[in-house]
């Protein structure tokens, strides 16, 4: 009887947060590590957690692995010329051109493993400098799979996010909200997610149907950038940035002309509490001009039962194409800024065509939410531990996926 070989180490070098995308695909990771017998001391954190809240036991089980990152933080800050090099591997994000997280080039892994989400489609000859740095890369989507294939840099490995399913499936609501035909819209709020357009259609849909509700979960850290919402034409400005951190979004909505009681802005929520929300919900809509991966917080709601519609562009197109989900399939040239480097696939979704789909969900609600659970069904498939098994056989396997 065979026995599995014993993981090797592992490193990450992004920073992990239950409110992030990045940061809960990190967390993702060291879960299945520690399932397939991988062991807390083994993980090392090269950036220290932030917002990181999780079931009780899975804190209890990291604890030590988010306190020893705090430790190697302050090493490296009193240390600036410091290399962190393993002999195992190490985990690193990949962005536009192959930009990173900020210290990430002062870690290094045997293999060095790029895991991207790439949202324009540039490389450039610093970018392609960089890509040399990796050993490997993982695609979170088709869409960039076939970017990075064809960019010829390394071997490139398909794996796709998933859903924790013990917290996202179908279940009972509320029931506080079951006056209103409730609308959710999630991400955090940029030009690519497309939050504008959500405003235009509920804006448009709310007119003659004041029993919605729009619930906007649409936070972001960043500031933003008005000049491409306004190329777009729907709203002139974008949310101001609030004394502490965050975005001023319900004075923004307002300002809007979304009336009081028409909608419910979200604080930061750590993803533990979001089945809370997305189970009071009649549906959720993703006009989003662009993902470089799949769209973690469309995949959540149709986890939930909740009829889902996603643009179909980018790297959307997968749950679309292969889980059966709603599409917008109307997606003109997206008028690109001066700061973008390119929109080279994003799509710009029919104002329309989300008032349609509000109507058809509005129209025959018990219908939508049987096609919803067969698209629930299926996200089964497409759990966390069952994607990232394969996640860490790439990494730690020798690189196959197989």
């Amino acid at each position: 009887m065979s026995v599995a070989s014993p993981l090797p180490p592992i490193a990450i070098s992004w920073v992990l947060s239950t409110i992030s995308g990045y940061g809960i695909y990190g967390i993702q990771i060291l879960l299945q590590y520690l399932r397939q017998g991988g062991t807390a001391p083994n993980i090392i954190l090269t950036s220290t957690p932030t917002t990181a809240m999780l079931q009780p036991l899975a804190q209890a089980r990291l604890e030590g692995v988010f306190e020893l990152s705090v430790k190697l933080r302050d090493f490296m800050a009193k240390n600036p010329d410091e290399i962190l090099s393993f002999k195992h591997p190490a985990l690193h994000a990949v962005s536009n051109d192959f930009g990173g997280f900020l210290g990430q080039d002062r870690v290094w892994g045997t293999p060095n493993v790029g895991c991207a989400a790439i949202e324009h489609l540039v490389c450039t000859p610093h970018g392609r400098k960089i890509s040399k740095n990796y050993d490997l890369f993982i695609a979170i989507s088709r869409w960039n799979e076939e970017f990075l294939q064809n960019l010829d840099i390394g071997p490139v490995h398909l794996c796709h996010q998933g859903i924790d399913a013990d917290l996202f499936y179908p279940g009972v609501g509320s029931g506080l909200y079951r006056d209103r035909f409730v609308i959710f819209s999630g991400g955090k709020f940029e030009f690519r997610k497309g939050q504008d357009i959500v405003l235009a259609a509920f804006k448009r849909f709310y007119a003659s149907h004041p029993d919605a509700l729009l619930v906007t979960c649409w936070q972001n850290l960043n500031r933003l950038d008005a000049f491409p919402f306004a190329l777009a034409g729907h709203v002139g400005d974008v949310p101001e940035t609030a004394p502490d951190f965050g975005l001023l979004t319900k004075p923004w909505l307002l300002k809007q002309g979304l009336p009081p009681g028409s909608f419910v802005d979200l604080p930061f929520t750590y993803n533990i509490l979001m089945p809370t929300v997305l189970r009071d919900c009649d549906m959720a809509v993703f006009p989003n001009r662009c993902e470089g991966g799949t769209n973690l917080v469309a995949m959540e709601a149709m986890a939930c039962g909740v009829p889902t519609y996603v643009s179909y562009n980018t790297g959307q197109k997968d749950l679309v194409d292969l889980i059966g989900c709603g599409a917008f399939r109307s997606q003109r040239a997206v008028k690109p800024s001066l700061t973008m480097q390119s929109v080279q696939d994003w799509g710009e979704s029919d104002v329309d065509e989300v008032v349609a789909a509000m109507e058809r969900v509005y129209a025959d609600r018990a219908a939508a939410r049987r096609e919803a659970l067969i698209v629930a069904e299926r996200m089964k498939d497409w759990t966390w531990a069952g994607l990232n098994k394969k996640l860490l056989q790439v990494v730690c396997g020798g690189g196959t996926s197989q």
